[in-house]
């Protein structure tokens, strides 16, 4: 069976055209906030757990499925924030 990748690039071009970017719909407010996003301490502990068993081959396929969904996650959640960057150095 073949194994579902998933991909932030067709999730990232859905959620620009909801955030309206292109329009400039994005307002400072939601830029704000969407650089103050982060993982909560307990999953940041969870990747780093999952970064070392990756490193030393140990990781299952249910901790690998877990630990592409956090870099995924990041990656898109990275995307945004460059996003909200760009909005935040406009002038006004």
């Amino acid at each position: 069976m073949a194994k579902f990748r998933f991909s932030s690039k067709p999730h990232a071009e859905v959620l620009l055209r909801v955030f309206d970017l292109p329009r400039g719909g994005m307002t400072p407010a939601l830029a704000e906030s969407i650089l103050a996003l982060d993982f909560p301490d307990a999953d940041a502990a969870r990747i780093e757990e999952l970064n070392a068993r990756a490193n030393e081959g140990e990781l299952t396929d249910e901790d690998e499925a877990e630990l592409e969904a956090y870099i995924n996650i990041n990656d898109l959640l990275a995307y945004w924030q460059s996003k909200a960057r760009q909005i935040l150095q406009q002038p006004a």
